[in-house]
């Protein structure tokens, strides 16, 4: 590599995480996991964003899996195009949390900031009214919630209350430079689930009786109206947050999860129509996907409410 600085092994697997991100915007492929991308590709996005440049190809992939042993887990495999060159595609057996979290990021990051505007605009509070108070459930959307949440305390004049079992979003506002005065978690018992890195209780008590301003859901998959995750004990709790707990109840998509016609050997989680709120991220590139028909098939029940340049709020009817 030539250049005056190399790049920090996060910061350049960060990155390449954008790169497909925007990649996804602007393709038809409805998973990110499908993208493949040409190293000199790669390469020139690199350049463009570190003003470094690379006498060869190799030393990316040698960073990423040096990174890679360091976190335990796999995030990008190569496909050979010649003798001496290949094609970059995210690791096609994402499963675990830590894997998972850097899928869509771009698109998480735009739903999330839907989420905070949202937060920093509820109506009828002051800084001597009560706090804010939200559920977050499981999932890797609501950790870049939460990590905008406590990197802008000092922006909203309000308490907040954050009641989670989502163990990314806990290890967010343990960050030393998180004021507990104005955020306050609350969390409940149960078994650690390393899978979707969560609290997994077979009862939903701990929330019953506390009157959400939010209570914040994404979804592994939705199909025909039925939203489902691959875990039992997750989709569980989902299922009696959906029921029980009271509150304005949002549903969060990034837009891979949603699948027309596909049958689940699972037992849905609930409805679209079980949720009062949808925020999705908006694409300006106008690759038409499943996400963009599915607004069509359920324009009947969406009312838009907030058309921002990076997410969509619609209430659901």
């Amino acid at each position: 590599m030539s250049g005056k600085h190399r790049i920090k092994r996060h910061d350049l697997v960060k990155s390449l995480f954008f790169l497909f991100s925007q990649e996804y915007d602007s393709r038809k492929n409805e998973s990110i996991l499908d993208i493949r991308i040409p190293i000199d590709q790669v390469i020139e996005y690199l350049q463009k964003q570190f003003s470094v440049s690379y006498s060869g190809n190799q030393w990316i992939f040698t960073q990423i899996r040096n990174y890679e042993e360091e976190i335990g887990f796999r995030l990008f495999q190569k496909e050979k195009e010649t003798d001496s060159s290949f094609s970059l595609r995210l690791y096609s057996q994402m499963n675990a949390f830590e894997q998972k979290r850097h899928l869509y990021v771009s698109q998480k990051i735009k739903v999330s900031n839907g989420l905070y505007d949202m937060i920093s605009n509820t109506p009828g509070l002051t800084k001597k009214s009560r706090p804010v108070k939200i559920l977050l459930g499981a999932g890797s959307t609501v950790y870049h919630l939460a990590e905008i949440l406590t990197e802008k305390e000092r922006e909203f004049p309000f308490q907040l209350e954050i009641y989670t079992h989502n163990l990314s979003v806990i290890n967010s506002c343990l960050a030393p430079h998180v004021n507990h005065d104005k955020i306050k978690v609350c969390i409940p018992g149960g078994e650690l689930d390393p899978l979707t890195n969560s609290i997994i209780s077979s009862s939903v008590d701990f929330y019953r009786d506390i009157d959400f301003d939010y209570i914040i859901q994404g979804t592994s998959y939705l199909s025909r109206g039925s939203v489902y995750v691959e875990t039992t004990g997750e989709s569980k709790i989902k299922e009696r947050i959906l029921k029980v707990c009271k509150g304005e109840k949002i549903l969060i998509l990034t837009g891979h999860e949603v699948y027309p016609q596909k049958t689940f050997n699972m037992a849905p989680f609930g409805n679209f129509k079980d949720f009062d709120t949808l925020v999705i991220p908006h694409n300006r590139n106008k690759v038409l996907k499943n996400l963009d028909q599915m607004l069509v098939d359920f324009k009947d029940i969406l009312t838009p409410e907030i058309l921002n340049w990076n997410y969509r709020i619609y209430q659901i009817e």
